[in-house]
């Protein structure tokens, strides 16, 4: 079994390393075991393959993306840096508060940190830089603030994640509310430090009235935060048809309320949807046919044997450094399908809370995606603030502190996680 594992994992990496797409590289890794083995075949790898995606709850996420992309295409974006600046962009290094608020509020809208980037990004990146703002930082900020929108319900991640372990996604979206906010507070705090020992510019107040007009013209955009999470944990829909009401929300403020889309865009939004959509999607049938080959090789006997030996307090250490690791070469989602049924076992005897595993585990997927060499989110915001990756690690490194904080905070304090769904529940 070991010299199996060792050769899959090491033909993975090897065709990774070329530079070839997760998806072919996870199906590439194991297609000389199917040809090899009479047991296995070519069809069973294609049924492997489909059953991977082959799921009501994963409707969610094609649907929860194209909300996204409409919200983001009926300029809500705007609406919600209008409100988050005339609260916070008064203060000293106010722009990369408002950073930080936008995404808390674009995050509860779209549920993803790489629409978050896009969105965002295009917009606050270049702003920052006209104000006095270092590149590298006004980068850092974004990519680091967007890892809340993974964190903060709607939770695209998070969706996986219950249709794989059969966890309550209204549960888990409730788990991520307090840690995505204390990420959030603790991300404003380390921005006005920055601003005062970089002495970054406050912005001009603006009289109370513009913080009413601000707050009323975005109250519509964040009712889709009441509608998804209301309506799931108070039991009215599930998350399949929590997402297809956000789509049709999302359209009508955009077509109807705000009117800055028109039924001409619908195509290019509906193909630019398909294709975010497409490639996790991929990515996560091709980890499930990875996934089969492991416990067809009784592979995760192995890590059973190995975490065996740890004791039940620290289970959710090990198995949380096992996820950040992961992230960093991986996307989450199939990092998600692979590692899951290999630490199931070890976490179910260790009697760890599923809500409480499951947030952890987003949260430390989370992280890498500002993390090279696979940090998504940090290739992307470089790529708009048009400046090497490395530039931006520097600045961007007290921030993805506090998410790290953060996640010890979920792991020492488990009431962190499941306060909220204890109180609903």
């Amino acid at each position: 079994m070991a010299t199996i594992a060792i050769s899959l994992l090491v033909l993975f990496a090897a065709i990774a390393l070329l530079r070839v797409p997760i998806a072919y590289a996870l199906i590439l890794a194991c297609l000389p075991f199917f040809l090899s083995n009479d047991r296995l075949s070519n069809e069973l790898l294609v049924q492997r393959m489909y059953g991977g995606v082959d799921s009501f709850i994963l409707l969610a996420v094609p649907f929860f993306v194209l909300a996204g992309a409409i919200m983001n295409a009926a300029k809500v974006t705007d609406r919600l840096l209008a409100l988050a600046h005339a609260l916070v962009g008064w203060v000293r290094g106010g722009l990369g508060m408002v950073n930080v608020a936008t995404s808390m509020g674009f995050g509860g809208v779209s549920g993803s940190s790489t629409a978050d980037v896009a969105g965002l990004g295009s917009i606050l990146i270049p702003q920052m830089v006209r104000r006095g703002y270092s590149s590298g930082y006004a980068v850092g900020i974004t990519a680091a603030s967007a890892v809340i929108g993974t964190i903060i319900p709607p939770s695209i991640q998070m969706v996986v994640w219950g249709s794989l372990t059969n966890t309550s996604i209204g549960a888990m979206f409730l788990g991520g509310v307090i840690p995505g906010v204390l990420i959030g507070g603790g991300m404003m705090l380390v921005a006005y430090i920055e601003a005062r020992r970089h002495n970054y510019p406050a912005e001009p107040r603006l009289p109370f009235r513009h913080v009413l007009k601000a707050f009323r013209d975005s109250v519509l955009a964040l009712g889709m935060i009441v509608i998804v999470l209301g309506g799931i944990v108070g039991g009215f829909v599930t998350a399949t048809e929590a997402s297809v009401l956000a789509v049709l929300y999302a359209l009508f403020l955009g077509l109807v309320v705000y009117r800055t889309i028109s039924l001409r865009d619908l195509p290019r939004i509906f193909r630019e949807s398909a294709l975010l959509t497409a490639l996790p999607l991929f990515a996560l049938a091709a980890a499930a046919v990875f996934a089969y080959l492991l416990a067809f090789y009784r592979i995760p006997f192995l890590f059973e044997d190995v975490l065996a030996g740890v004791p039940g307090w620290a289970i959710l250490w090990v198995v949380g450094l096992i996820f950040l690791v992961l992230g960093t070469f991986l996307d989450a989602l199939p990092a998600m399908a692979i590692m899951i049924p290999v630490l199931a076992p070890a976490v179910t005897a260790a009697g760890v809370d599923p809500v409480q595993y499951g947030v952890v585990a987003v949260m430390m997927l989370a992280f890498g995606l500002i993390t090279p060499p696979y940090g998504l989110c940090l290739l992307l915001a470089s790529k708009i603030g048009r400046i090497p990756v490395v530039q931006a690690i520097g600045p961007m490194a007290p921030f993805g502190a506090v998410i790290v904080l953060t996640i010890v905070l979920a792991i020492l304090v488990p009431g962190v996680v499941l306060w909220l769904p204890g109180l609903a529940g």
